[in-house]
């Protein structure tokens, strides 16, 4: 690889993340309902693109949040030991990472790609700061023939102050800039060397910014789950949107009156756009012979509905979301019919705990790594510990670990599939040790003597 200038490297990773930001700006805009009217002619978007300019029957959270919520780190094996790392733990809520994981999560499904940011500590005994960031605002360059190499990093954001900063995070050093001039949207950044922070040696002697990365394929890039949902999701606007149409214009009877002669201004000039007012209290009179009240049946928002069905059928296998979770049909189901209505889910949130993991170990590597921690900070075996994404009832579980047990699982094994944390673990074995001493030892069985015939 060609060594390059940290200027030249933020010429180039900020070409990256331009490229790469219309696409995470589209998901990111439909995952939080700002959708686009599609599939809708030009005299359609004229009468009534204002009246439905705000409107979204927003699917694609859902979509987003089915395998977000079931994705739950426990824990890490750092490779230290069998059991799960307290160490490990301690650093984790240090750094209010379960809340935040869920926040890396989200956007990973989202856009395709998150990230974790790894400072060192800032005092001596202090933890490592683990931040969560934004795909919208950060870039990472891999070695194209090892994508695992991280080459360089790009963090770019407008500060309050109304200036925008950058900062290349490269193996050796970090090097700090700030914009010329306020920012302004649509205009070229000229960037120069923060002469209050200009940044320095990096200590971790890697490039702090791991990509946490969803549906990874081979050359190191990431999908999101929306991919395929839009054109879906604008469809199904379309069709609630013509069936909203349809029920304030066309959902009631029309009556019309024939062989009735228009009403006039005094002119004689006929008015136009005249109505004649129908009310319970009024009666309608006409002194031609000819007149009739005609009716037009109201249109049948029925077809409408039927329409939307299997739209929301295709997105849902699309997505491998749950059909029950998109159209709520729950009667009657059985517990085996479920499970096989989530199993796409169930199969779709397994997929994601390895590439996810991977993240997230690596940013606890390196984060051990700016500790000192050589053991923990080279710890290649690292694992990222679970709890279980697919969703069972108590009496299921229960049975499930009975037949476990009869195989002569070890208990923390069946304690960890029941869905303890590592930290309830870790208290139920201190609450077993301290009932052993209190608990009084059987007394020792007495054999009993039995007489000798003489």
């Amino acid at each position: 690889m060609v060594q390059m200038s940290p200027g030249a490297w933020l010429q180039t990773l900020e070409g990256m993340l331009d490229e790469a930001l219309p696409d995470i700006e589209l998901y990111t805009n439909y995952r939080d309902g700002q959708h686009r009217l599609r599939y809708a002619t030009a005299k359609f978007q004229q009468a009534f693109g204002g009246m439905f300019r705000e409107f979204a029957d927003n699917w694609c959270e859902l979509i987003v949040e089915a395998p977000v919520e079931r994705l739950r780190v426990q824990g890490f094996r750092m490779g230290v030991g069998a059991e799960a790392d307290a160490q490990a733990w301690k650093l984790w809520q240090a750094n209010n990472m379960d809340s935040t994981s869920s926040m890396v999560h989200r956007e990973a499904v989202t856009c395709g790609k998150a990230y974790w940011l790894v400072e060192p500590p800032r005092l001596p005994g202090g933890f490592p700061r683990i931040t969560a960031e934004h795909p919208a605002q950060v870039m990472v360059a891999t070695d194209p023939g090892d994508h695992r190499q991280r080459l360089a990093g790009l963090k770019r954001w407008v500060d309050r102050d109304g200036f925008a900063y950058a900062n290349v995070f490269l193996p050796d050093e970090i090097c700090k800039f700030r914009s010329a001039e306020r920012f302004r949207t649509g205009g070229r950044v000229s960037w120069a060397r923060r002469g209050d922070d200009p940044g320095g040696r990096n200590l971790l002697a890697e490039v702090p910014l791991i990509p946490v990365v969803n549906a990874p394929d081979m050359l190191g890039g990431g999908r999101s789950d929306l991919r395929n949902a839009l054109p879906l999701q604008d469809a199904i606007n379309k069709t609630i949107l013509d069936m909203l149409i349809a029920s304030e214009f066309s959902a009631f009877r029309q009556r019309v009156a024939i062989g009735v002669e228009a009403p006039k201004n005094p002119d004689g000039t006929p008015v136009l756009n005249s109505d004649i007012k129908m009310a319970m209290s009024k009666l309608l009179t006409f002194s031609s012979p000819d007149a009739k009240i005609a009716e037009y049946s109201a249109s049948d928002l029925g077809n409408y509905v039927k329409a939307l069905e299997p739209l929301v059928q295709h997105l849902a296998g699309q997505t491998r979301t749950p059909p029950h979770y998109l159209l709520g049909q729950m009667v009657n189901v059985s517990g085996d019919a479920l499970k096989a209505a989530e199993s796409g889910l169930v199969a779709r949130t397994t997929e994601k705990k390895t590439p996810f993991g991977e993240g997230h170990e690596e940013a606890m590597r390196l984060a051990f790594k700016s500790m000192g921690d050589d053991e923990r900070g080279q710890a290649t075996s690292a694992e990222t510990i679970w709890a279980d994404v697919e969703f069972r009832n108590f009496g299921e579980l229960v049975d499930g670990l009975t037949k476990l047990r009869a195989l002569n699982i070890p208990d923390e094994i069946l304690w960890e599939k029941a869905g303890f944390s590592p930290t309830e673990i870790a208290r139920i074995k201190e609450m077993q040790a301290v009932d052993s001493i209190f608990t009084p030892s059987p007394a020792p069985a007495v054999t009993p003597v039995v007489p000798v015939a003489a």
